[in-house]
């Protein structure tokens, strides 16, 4: 993206400057994450209690990037298993404290401690348009979210469909 202000608009508040182009740049994140190809559902993997942001950067990453994640959030399966899968596979690379790491879909909290009712409110929360996924490492304070989408058959059809 390219800005471009000569001052003919004369002073402008930097606060609210700031604010718009943020907002503006979240949408556009938003919408090119949510229009991937075959792509029915814009995935917001949050993740919180990070022992820096280089941490929770690669965390979000690694679930939003997950094959196994995206067909589960295509499919409204709320298997927090994947996810398990997902951040343990950082586990020699980032701080985590397996004791305390918490695992959500959207407000619903999931363990081996969850009841039927528990994975009943996180599957009709990831049966909408967005799914989002939370995770608290419980090794800090920092946190980053990354944008993705879900994986689909459509996905596979449109990319199986050409030649290069």
């Amino acid at each position: 993206a390219l800005l471009i202000a000569n001052g003919a608009a004369g002073p402008v508040d930097l606060d609210a400057f700031e604010r718009t182009l943020h907002a503006l740049a979240l949408a556009l994140t938003r919408d090119v994450a949510s229009d991937g190809e075959g792509a029915t559902k814009l995935l917001v993997v949050r993740v919180t209690g990070a022992g820096s942001e280089d941490d929770a950067r690669a965390c979000a990453k690694a679930i939003a990037n997950s094959p196994l994640v995206k067909t589960a959030v295509h499919g409204a399966d709320p298997n927090w298993g994947r996810l398990v899968m997902a951040v343990g596979k950082l586990y020699d690379r980032i701080s985590i404290d397996p004791d305390r790491v918490r695992f959500f879909f959207g407000d619903q909290e999931l363990s081996g401690a969850s009841t039927p009712a528990d994975l009943a409110v996180a599957e009709a929360h990831m049966q909408g348009d967005e799914v989002t996924i939370r995770v608290d490492l419980g090794a800090g304070a920092d946190e980053f979210t990354v944008y993705g989408c879900d994986l689909t058959h459509g996905y596979i059809s449109i990319n199986d469909d050409y030649t290069t």
